[in-house]
């Protein structure tokens, strides 16, 4: 038999009272009754309830007490009815975790409308922390939202290798979450309680890198005026995540795998070398076989850190998760922007499926937090979405003659550049090519902002 869902009324007017119990009980809710601060209390204490629906202005005090002393387990479940109070208690009520305030007298639809959206919205919530949980140590992986079995794939393995030692390498396109992963991957293991130290291989500079990754003694160069262990000792016996490590230059690739092959480092004029127990976690946005092929990439380094190789593909080939992942950041920016946005219209919801997503699930995150800001009503529209979306949605509908690898080539960059507005440096990163390279594409064919 289904679960009926139960309501708390904390009302003082028996008449009011018995009004909202009948209409919610027609509804086939399962309604409980309090007229005063202290039955509330008392009542709570002995039931849980699925939603409470709270007057201010009671005969023994205020539903602002009631709602200070349960705010913390009945966050986002409480609906305050009032007709004394001012727009001052309503921001207070919101900032203390109430979901809405409707002020007397209130129609029959807009009670039933408010109650289902609360309870629509927690059960979506609860199901998710359910999951959670009975995921067991898979709960470290709770913030990667997917519904594609290509990824349920990836997470299992992921979960299957966490607590070994073997270097990780894992590969995707630049926003697909490639960090994230290797944090649940981290937070999973047996090292969870030891550092996990992240290191950007692009943003070193080359003659820093030797020293930032391994360390130096006093006087290894004119400012060392101190030691410094380096970044790989100071991970103990935790996880270093490499990212970006096809960026890294042959002499730091030629010293990192000396450190992987020995287990030791030798910091900067130190006659002593130390031991290294840090496990290594690599990440990359480019095709390190064909770098090592190329000559640009050590091909002993390459196979000594793909010892285990877990690789993301892109959002646009695994159209199942798109959905999925931005509800989830639907509703987070509900929480971070106080928003009630409930849904994607059925248009949007198309236009994402049809959109290539060159910047994968961070493009995507970045999309919702910025329409979110935008949108007043419960429901996220065409007219909302940016024309960079909307043009890509409209020329899937054309039938366009076979286009040449240059005319690709042209329209690729150009969508990178749009959404990124024009910011060379991130539209770099997803094309996976240098700042110069992006330089002299957007010259050879004639790319303007306008």
């Amino acid at each position: 038999m289904k679960k009926r869902d139960s309501i708390l009324i904390v009302e003082d007017d028996s008449l009011l009272r018995n009004s909202i119990k009948n209409i919610l009980e027609r509804r086939e809710y399962k309604v409980g009754e309090a007229n005063s601060v202290e039955t509330a209390i008392q009542t709570l204490k002995k039931n849980v309830f699925d939603l409470i629906l709270l007057d201010i202005t009671l005969k023994d005090g205020s539903g602002m007490d009631v709602l200070r002393k349960v705010s913390n387990i009945y966050k986002n479940r409480v609906i305050i009815i009032s007709g004394t109070g001012t727009i001052d208690i309503a921001v207070e009520a919101i900032k203390m975790g109430a979901f809405a305030f409707l002020q007397k007298p209130v129609a029959r639809d807009v009670i039933l409308e408010t109650v289902k959206k609360n309870i629509t919205l927690n059960k979506k919530l609860n199901d998710y922390q359910t999951l959670i949980s009975e995921l067991g140590d898979k709960s470290k992986f709770e913030d990667i939202i997917f519904k594609s079995l290509q990824m349920k794939k990836i997470i299992e393995k992921a979960i299957k290798i966490a607590n070994l030692d073997n270097t990780i390498l894992i590969s995707g396109e630049t926003g697909t979450g490639k960090e994230l992963l290797a944090r649940a991957i981290h937070n999973t293991s047996k090292r969870k309680n030891k550092p996990l130290i992240t290191i950007n291989s692009a943003s070193i500079p080359d003659t820093l890198a030797e020293s930032e990754l391994f360390g130096f003694e006093t006087g290894a160069f004119t400012d060392a005026t101190s030691s410094f262990p380096g970044k790989f000792i100071l991970a103990g016996n935790g996880t270093i995540f490499l990212d970006e490590i096809s960026e890294l230059s042959p002499l730091i690739q030629s010293k990192l795998l000396r450190v992987l092959e020995s287990g030791e480092i030798s910091p900067l004029k130190s006659a002593k070398t130390k031991k290294m127990n840090a496990r290594i976690i690599a990440a990359t946005n480019k095709d390190l076989e064909t770098l090592v092929k190329k000559g640009l990439f050590r091909k002993d380094l390459y196979y000594r850190i793909k010892q285990l190789n877990i690789h993301i593909p892109p959002l646009r080939k695994r159209k199942t998760d798109i959905i999925p992942i931005a509800e989830h950041f639907l509703f987070i920016s509900n929480i971070t922007q106080s928003k009630r946005i409930e849904r994607f219209d059925d248009e949007v919801k198309e236009t994402f499926l049809q959109y290539s997503w060159p910047g994968n699930v961070r493009e995507l995150k970045n999309l919702i937090n910025e329409i979110s800001l935008f949108v007043s009503g419960s429901e996220i529209k065409m007219k909302h979405l940016p024309s960079s979306i909307i043009i890509q949605k409209k020329s899937f509908k054309k039938k366009e003659p076979l286009s040449s690898l240059k005319e690709i080539e042209e329209k690729q960059i150009l969508n990178v550049l749009k959404s990124t507005n024009f910011n060379i440096k991130e539209s770099a990163k997803i094309l996976g090519i240098s700042r110069p390279s992006i330089y002299k594409k957007i010259k050879e064919f004639n790319i303007e902002k306008n």
